[in-house]
């Protein structure tokens, strides 16, 4: 998935941030969300070219995210 991302946006402002990066997700709307070097997640952008931080950590992004039922 990393290597077909980084493929598809090597030509996109976004594409340094990925060739960095590794994918581990792809939101509803296609966008990847990527864990970068220093292992912070982000989401990509691909239309507006933003990269928006989701979380400090996969850690963080899991415990933000989990709600006991």
């Amino acid at each position: 998935m990393t290597l077909d991302f980084r493929e598809q946006y090597k030509e996109l402002p976004i594409g340094d941030v990925i060739q960095t990066s590794y994918v581990i997700s792809i939101d509803g709307s296609g966008y990847p969300i990527i864990i970068d070097q220093s292992g912070k997640v982000f989401i990509c952008h691909h239309d507006s070219g933003e990269v928006i931080r989701l979380a400090d950590s996969f850690e963080a992004l899991i415990e933000e995210n989990f709600y006991e039922w």
